[in-house]
């Protein structure tokens, strides 16, 4: 009797199940909510955008923010959406025939927008930069990008105060090394080796030469190199001469061996791309000052040879780089308190080189540097200049000396750059072949 009982229990139970209407039988609040998120999306406008939603018959709307937004239903198929204020408001529509799709709708105000478009617009493509509003403010992100997108991205959020700029630099800076060489060279064969002088007045005179040329040295008769050209070079090798075609660095070595040339210093700079590097090779003139009460105090200023760079790498493969050289010397010929005066020359220069072009910086010394020897013996002991201030052919204004500046960027291939420093240890061993023939 009690498992008919049971059995009799458990039919009614289905049959009552059976015949509860379609919206009763509907999932349970916690399953249709998890059933909803799954259709759920987001939206982005802006105050004073009509955006329409391709939506299909639907059986009812629903705004959760009536001031942010407003919704209305076209031809039974369309819904427009209308911000009317900047804020977020959720969005329900219920299809005749299919389940609710819910959205979370952000509205910005119409200026933030604009600025939006204008900063994509900026920024170009990037794949490895993206841009998003948030709040009243653009955020700028990414990550590995290179010094000339870092400077760009500064660039634009200084003229924007609403940008936000999260971009990260990740991963290691390019290196750059540059051979610096500081050469006496007479003026004559200075004026054979194909370089590309720029205009200049009375004073430092810049020049570029490519890596591989053609220059009188190596072709009779040819005049290399032009008074007057701009200091722009082109890349690609120079066509050679009688089927003779050297290295720039090969034709400083020849010049060396002739007796044209004497190199007084080869220092090597490398600094990251963007970073700066400096050379200073000289002495320190001490000055004498009043510093109150009776008191005297000494000051030290530099003189000799300085030398700064700071290079910054492009993703075409071009070195954009700042030069600054002064060479200064003390001067006699104006003295304060019986305390000598110095005399400078400074040349500052921003070229772009693309790898091994040479940089010639000369004119840097004047003739009155040179008489300047015999009143000061001294400088005949400084670093670099002192063996320059020796040279009987530097007093009679036969030599000069000429700054050349290669760029080199650092390979962050292992087997290159063991290369690289094979290359450097022969032409290192080179040079001191060529210097003990010349002495």
């Amino acid at each position: 009797m009690n498992r008919l009982k049971s059995l009799f229990a458990s039919l009614t139970g289905l049959v009552v199940i059976a015949s509860l209407p379609a919206a009763v039988v509907a999932m349970s609040p916690a399953a249709a909510e998890h059933r909803h998120s799954e259709t759920q999306s987001m939206l982005h406008l802006y105050v004073g955008q009509a955006h329409l939603l391709n939506t299909g018959p639907l059986r009812r709307i629903a705004v959760g923010n009536g001031r942010v937004i407003q919704a209305t239903s076209l031809d039974d198929r369309q819904v427009l959406v209308i911000p009317e204020a900047a804020g977020q408001s959720t969005l329900h529509l219920w299809p005749r025939d299919g389940l609710e799709r819910s959205y979370v709708v952000n509205v910005i105000p119409a200026d933030v927008s604009r600025l939006l478009t204008e900063i994509r617009a900026l920024l170009g493509d990037q794949p490895n930069l993206g841009s998003r509003v948030v709040g009243d403010k653009v955020v700028i992100e990414g990550h590995s990008v290179s010094e000339e997108q870092a400077v760009r991205i500064a660039e634009i959020g200084s003229r924007y105060p609403q940008i936000v700029n999260l971009v990260s630099k990740v991963g290691l800076e390019k290196m750059v090394e540059m051979d610096v060489r500081m050469i006496e060279v007479r003026r004559d064969a200075l004026q054979n080796l194909g370089i590309r002088w720029a205009p200049t007045a009375n004073g430092p005179a810049f020049g570029v030469v490519g890596d591989t040329y053609r220059g009188a040295a190596f072709s009779k008769g040819i005049a290399a190199g032009a008074a007057g050209t701009t200091v722009a070079s082109a890349a690609a090798p120079f066509a050679a001469s009688l089927g003779v075609a050297a290295t720039f660095k090969s034709v400083l070595h020849m010049l060396v061996q002739n007796g044209d040339a004497v190199i007084l210093a080869e220092p090597r700079l490398a600094c990251k791309s963007g970073g700066s590097a400096r050379f200073i090779a000289g002495g320190e003139l001490p000055i004498p000052f009043s510093a109150g009460f009776g008191a005297t105090s000494v000051a030290f200023k530099e003189y000799g040879v300085k030398f700064d760079i700071s290079p910054v790498t492009g993703a075409n493969g071009v070195i954009a780089a700042k030069v600054a050289t002064e060479i200064s010397a003390i001067d006699f010929e104006v003295q304060v308190n019986s305390i000598p005066g110095l005399t400078k020359r400074r040349a500052e220069t921003e070229v772009n080189l693309r790898e091994n072009e040479t940089l010639v910086i000369a004119g840097l010394l004047s003739e009155e540097t040179s008489r300047n020897v015999d009143r000061v013996p001294a400088l005949g002991e400084l670093p670099i200049l002192g063996k320059l201030f020796r040279s009987r052919l530097f007093r009679d204004r036969q030599t000069e000396l000429v700054v050349f500046v290669t760029p080199r960027l650092v390979s962050e291939d292992p087997h290159l750059a063991r290369a690289h420093a094979i290359e450097r240890r022969n032409h290192a061993q080179d040079l001191r072949e060529l210097l003990r023939m010349v002495d």
